[in-house]
């Protein structure tokens, strides 16, 4: 597997939930009008609640710190925020590490595998493909995605397993930002 991290050079649903509540509450003003047992409702709007809580959204489950293993001693670190900036903190033999900066966009759940836009300052982007698999890690492809390309339909040999590490979204304090070269790469080939 090649290290896609080599020779960086380059570089909602606010309204259905109230118009549920809203016809909720009709619905018990009604039955309390002709006198109805009520008893069965609460248990019942109660696991409503708690099978829509089951699923966070794609981007909730995102936002956290997340590694995966590059070489036998060094990590690579994405840190998705909740306000759509993702650090990418480079592997680094040395006390500082380098960090970049870039915006990410879900661009669809619906797709299998699902879709992700990366944008770098210069406002290119970069489109690839990521999943949950069924223990949780994040599965991303990043060899060769290039703001030139078109997003890569399937995942290749070298796709990286990021685990989630924390749910801390800012840069190491060890961490230095730093810019790509080359605006039209998000990721080396």
């Amino acid at each position: 597997m090649r290290n896609p991290i080599q020779n960086f050079d380059r570089f909602s649903g606010a309204a259905p939930i109230f118009g549920k509540l809203f016809v909720s509450s009709l619905l018990l003003g009604l039955i309390g009008t002709v006198s109805t047992n009520l008893d069965i409702l609460p248990s019942t709007a109660q696991s409503t609640a708690q099978t829509k809580q089951a699923a966070p959204p794609i981007n909730q489950r995102l936002v956290g710190s997340w590694q995966s293993r590059v070489s036998q001693t060094q990590n690579l670190t994405f840190i998705f925020g909740p306000d759509g900036k993702l650090f990418i903190v480079l592997p680094s033999n040395s006390d500082k590490a380098q960090a970049l900066q870039l915006r990410y966009r879900v661009a669809s759940t619906s797709s299998k595998p699902m879709h992700l836009d990366l944008t770098t300052a210069n406002n290119k982007t970069a489109q690839t493909i990521f999943e949950f698999t069924p223990d949780g890690q994040l599965r991303m492809e990043l060899q060769g995605i290039d703001a030139a390309k078109p997003r890569p339909a399937n995942f290749g040999k070298g796709a990286l397993v990021f685990k989630k590490v924390s749910n801390n979204t800012s840069l190491p304090p060890n961490a230095q930002l730093r810019q790509t070269n080359n605006p039209n790469n998000v990721m080396p080939k």
